[in-house]
C-alpha cells in the first residue's frame, strides 16, 4: 500500500498538468480547427461533440486519479481534498449531464425548420449550455493551474523538510 500511495504522489502534478495542458489543446487548438475547416455546421458539431465526449473520459480518468493522489498523502489539506473534489465532480457533470444536453439540442435543432418557432428556443437553450460550458471551463483550467502551484509548493516544503 505505501508504495501505491507514493506512485499516486509522483503521479499527482504529472495527472494535474496533464490535464490542463489537454483542455488546453482540445479548447484552443483542437475543436476551432475543426470549426474553421469544416463547411457543414452540423458535421461541425457531430466532431465536436465526439472529441468532447471522449475527451469527457479523460477528464474522470484524470480527476479519480488526482484526488486519490490527493488523499495519499500523509497531511491532508482540507483545500487540496476539496479541489480535487471539486474537479472530479465538475468532470462527471460535464459526462453525464452538459455534453448530453449539448448534443441532444443540438440534434433536435438539425431536425426542425428555420422557420419553427422552437427553432429559436432550442438555439437558445444549445448557446446556453455553451456558454456555461466555456465558463466552467475556464474555471476549471484556472483551477488546475493553481492547483499545480500548490502541489509543487508543497513539494518543496517536502523537500526542504527532508534536507534539513
Amino acid at each position: 500500500m505505501k508504495t501505491v500511495n507514493c506512485i499516486l504522489k509522483e503521479l499527482l502534478l504529472p495527472f494535474i498538468l496533464c490535464w490542463f495542458f489537454m483542455s488546453v489543446l482540445v479548447d484552443v487548438v483542437a475543436i476551432p480547427a475543426v470549426f474553421r475547416n469544416i463547411s457543414n455546421l452540423e458535421e461541425g458539431g457531430k466532431i465536436g461533440m465526439i472529441v468532447f465526449g471522449r475527451f469527457n473520459c479523460f477528464e474522470i480518468f484524470f480527476g479519480t486519479f488526482i484526488l486519490l493522489g490527493v488523499l495519499s498523502y500523509i497531511e491532508k489539506s482540507k483545500l487540496m481534498i476539496l479541489t480535487a473534489l471539486s474537479l472530479l465532480i465538475l468532470s462527471l457533470f460535464y459526462t453525464f449531464h452538459m455534453t448530453p444536453m449539448i448534443a441532444q439540442a443540438s440534434v433536435k435543432i438539425h431536425q426542425i425548420s428555420v422557420n419553427d418557432a422552437l427553432y429559436e428556443v432550442l438555439k437558445k437553450q444549445q448557446n446556453d449550455y455553451h456558454m456555461l460550458y466555456r465558463s466552467l471551463d475556464t474555471v476549471k483550467l484556472l483551477v488546475l493551474l493553481v492547483f499545480a502551484i500548490l502541489v509543487i509548493r508543497l513539494n518543496i516544503k517536502k523537500d526542504q523538510k527532508e534536507c534539513a
